[in-house]
């Protein structure tokens, strides 16, 4: 449990580096034009599933979820100690399957299907962490002459209650040798997991040597990919959609304008500018 919280908080201190900057910084299309090829680096600072369970009594200002509740000092011992047990119980089944694995297979398939994405992929690591500052800024200098540099700070979560499956990534590409990143961008994926008991749906993941949980890792990493070449491409959006998406454990329709048509899938871009692909069929 430490050290999934430790993973929590190096991951979420990895994203707030880029906080404080707008969601979505569209690429120009000068450097669009630019940019040959790139390499990728996706880090996935966890070790296992983020979950969160909402606790009575937790305030706003907390943030609510896992954290909020264990930093809250009016939260009793008691219910702790039950969170630390709900946690557990959800985690621990799934903890033999590894996100960075499925992440490189994903990626794998990128690299052996022409045009795929909206960029040459000149190399693609899964990391477990950002590179030490000195390699970073390196990296990113090295873009004067090389291939751009793409980033990816992924997230992955189940909703409370195990009805969706989540992830949140912020994109950041450098190029030409600059400091500052020409494009940054969020881009959530969501797609429904639930429709039984928490032991029903444990089964469901898990069978048959996980391979519902693994497609739907590979898929979120597959799924991101897209969005973001779509963005990289300069996609217009079109007309607003909505969609359900899962807010730690209830439903709730949000909508935004459409820059793709998927069977089954709504993709569009909030107000704030994050990207969205979801499952056009949940509740």
């Amino acid at each position: 449990m430490l050290r999934f919280l430790l993973a929590l908080a190096a991951l979420s201190a990895a994203l707030l580096l880029g906080a404080c900057a707008p969601f979505h910084r569209p690429l120009a299309a000068a450097d669009r034009a630019g940019v040959r090829e790139v390499d990728v680096r996706v880090v996935v600072a966890q070790e296992s599933f983020m979950f969160s369970a909402q606790a009575p009594g937790v305030s706003a200002a907390t943030g609510g979820g896992l954290i909020g509740a264990l930093i809250d000092s009016s939260v009793q011992q008691s219910r702790q100690k039950e969170m630390s047990a709900e946690v557990g119980a959800i985690v621990g089944p799934l903890l033999d399957y590894d996100y960075r694995v499925e992440a490189g297979l994903a990626f794998g398939e990128l690299l052996n299907a022409p045009n795929a994405f909206a960029l040459k992929i000149a190399s693609s690591q899964v990391l477990a962490g950002m590179p030490p500052k000195a390699e970073q800024d390196a990296r990113i200098a090295a873009t004067k002459t090389g291939p751009a540099y793409l980033v990816l700070l992924l997230q992955y979560a189940l909703e409370p209650g195990l009805g969706a499956f989540t992830t949140r990534t912020t994109a950041l590409l450098w190029q030409a040798g600059k400091s500052e990143p020409s494009y940054r961008s969020a881009i959530i994926f969501q797609t429904p997991i639930g429709g039984g008991t928490r032991a029903t749906v444990l089964r469901r993941l898990t069978a048959n040597d996980g391979r519902v949980v693994k497609a739907v890792m590979r898929d979120s990493v597959l799924q991101t990919m897209h969005v973001l070449g779509m963005d990289l491409a300069g996609a217009r959006s079109g007309a607003v959609r909505t969609a359900r998406f899962n807010v730690n454990g209830s439903w709730v329709t949000l909508a935004g304008h459409s820059f793709d048509e998927q069977p089954g899938r709504v993709v569009f871009r909030d107000q704030d500018g994050a990207m969205y692909s979801v499952r056009s069929t949940a509740p």
